[in-house]
């Protein structure tokens, strides 16, 4: 993109758009059209007999991605993953929760255009949508949750933040 605004006046053609698909486009290519699991911070292909979800551009029919499907045994392992990784993540602070959820807010922020264009090429609508909506809607999101991280450790005035919520730790979901 280091077309000068001189030359597009004088060319008269539209200059590059950042809502372009291209970007998008070429960082699907180079993951062949296919995702597998996230588990334990790492992708892993799915146990047994592979199942996959296409997700296809409505606009074109064009295939996106070939995105793993989970079964059983692979609930199994992301439970357990789960399982290991909640002692260390219920250990942290307020704060140091917030500093992670803060991070993610960040860096959705961060790289908004590009997954407002994914969405849209996702499910259809328009990037106007996922541009101005979507996606600052998820990383809001996160700066909320980071808040009430932060006000975790702090008492109201009479009963403790746990209490007022009147929540307490279920186990694993799954999503």
């Amino acid at each position: 993109m280091s077309t000068k605004i001189a030359e597009i006046f004088d060319s008269m053609s539209y200059g590059p758009a950042p809502e372009q698909s291209d970007y998008v486009t070429d960082w699907l290519a180079r993951h062949e059209g296919g995702f597998d699991l996230f588990i334990d911070g790492q992708w892993q292909a799915p146990e047994g007999t592979r199942n996959s979800l296409e997700s296809r551009n409505p606009a074109t029919g064009d295939l996106l991605a070939s995105i793993a499907i989970a079964g059983p045994a692979d609930i199994d392992k992301a439970v357990a993953a789960a399982k290991k990784a909640y002692p260390k993540w219920s250990g942290l602070s307020g704060h140091e929760r917030a500093r992670h959820l803060y991070a993610l807010a960040r860096l959705i922020q961060k790289n908004s255009r590009f997954l407002a264009v994914l969405e849209s090429m996702d499910n259809g609508k328009p990037i106007r949508e996922s541009r101005d909506i979507d996606i600052p809607l998820v990383a809001r999101h996160f700066y909320h949750h980071a808040g009430w991280a932060q006000l975790m450790e702090q008492d109201l005035p009479i009963m403790s933040l746990w209490a007022w919520w009147g929540r307490s730790f279920r186990g694993i979901s799954l999503c």
